[in-house]
């Protein structure tokens, strides 16, 4: 089936026009994950512009299928960001 990849905030709507071809809800629901945590980790844009987006995937006839927020992805992205700077700082201090 084919999926259309929404990014929609409540000022802005940046509309996926070529869509992607998925095998079923839990292949979109898949790459809808990893294209929001990419675009966080790979710092599209500053976090603070992210926070109330979400991406929200289409069929071909237009019916939304699911959204999913950036916000949880932002949190879990800042948790390990936290915590992986905790532990290289604490690695680092016991080979000192």
């Amino acid at each position: 089936m084919r999926c259309y990849f929404n990014l929609v905030s409540s000022h802005q709507t940046v509309t996926d026009e070529e869509g992607l071809e998925v095998a079923d809800m839990e292949e979109a629901r898949t790459f809808a994950r990893e294209a929001v945590t990419e675009m966080v980790q790979d710092g599209v844009a500053e976090i603070a512009h992210w926070r109330g987006w979400e991406m929200e995937a289409r069929d071909a006839s237009g019916t939304v299928l699911f959204t999913m927020g950036f916000d949880a992805r932002i949190s879990a992205e800042a948790q390990a960001t936290a915590e992986a700077s905790t532990t290289e700082t604490y690695a680092y201090d016991k080979a000192a």
